[in-house]
């Protein structure tokens, strides 16, 4: 019986070893660079220390839920993928845990959002991708402190404020229309407004980031 037990006790510390020496630590960067594959795409900048120089990771790294705007420190379980397509990585990165994630964007500063009206380009729900249609939500700021826009359906107005890197949309109100087959995409796009979200600028764009995988991203012309 004890022979059993140390048997066991040392199996498992084999597959410990050998599940450590498959993981190591990655530094991603807190923005994505535009880049060439397959086709024009945007890459993770990674490394493994400090220090080091960044270099371009064409593949997504499965189970990291990223946003612009932090840096990351993270393990991850290293697959090595036999015969890649051209240009794509011979390493698969699978994340095993987030070590640190910082915040590294600047404050917002008010005259960046106003005097534009803000399309929607990408809109996320609960970490589900909503389709965006022909009728474009919009929004606009204005240095008096309202906001104002259009949902998909109804034009709406109301006052905001900002806080750091916050921005809070108070109660808005909108015209009363309906819309055949637009109105759910407002519905939720008024949702994802009525609380606070983190915004921050990344070549060009207004992203909006909330709780629970909540993501809008804006473009302007």
């Amino acid at each position: 019986m004890r022979k059993n037990k140390i048997s066991v006790l040392f199996e498992l510390f084999v597959l410990i070893v050998i599940w450590s020496s498959c993981t190591s630590t990655l530094y991603v960067a807190p923005k994505q660079v535009d880049c060439s594959g397959m086709s024009d795409q945007k890459c993770f900048l990674i490394r493994s220390y400090p220090g080091e120089n960044w270099i371009l990771h064409y593949d997504e790294i499965s189970g990291l839920d990223y946003e612009s705007g932090f840096s990351y420190k993270i393990k991850v379980k290293k697959e090595h993928i036999k015969n890649p397509h051209a240009d794509a990585s011979s390493i698969r990165f699978i994340l095993v845990e987030v070590l640190e994630k910082i915040d590294v964007t600047e404050d917002l500063v008010l005259e960046d959002l106003t005097d534009k009206e803000w399309k929607l380009e990408f809109f996320k729900l609960n970490k589900i991708e909503i389709g965006i249609e022909q009728k474009i939500p919009t929004l606009e700021f204005a240095l008096n402190g309202k906001v104002k826009g259009f949902g998909g359906c109804n034009s709406f107005f109301g006052t905001f404020t900002i806080d750091g890197r916050t921005i809070k949309i108070g109660e808005v109100g909108a015209t009363r229309k309906f819309c055949e087959g637009e109105m759910e995409l407002e519905t939720s796009y008024f949702e994802v407004l009525g609380i606070e979200v983190r915004a921050l600028f990344s070549e060009g764009k207004l992203i909006l980031n909330g709780d629970d995988g909540n993501k809008l991203i804006f473009g302007y012309k």
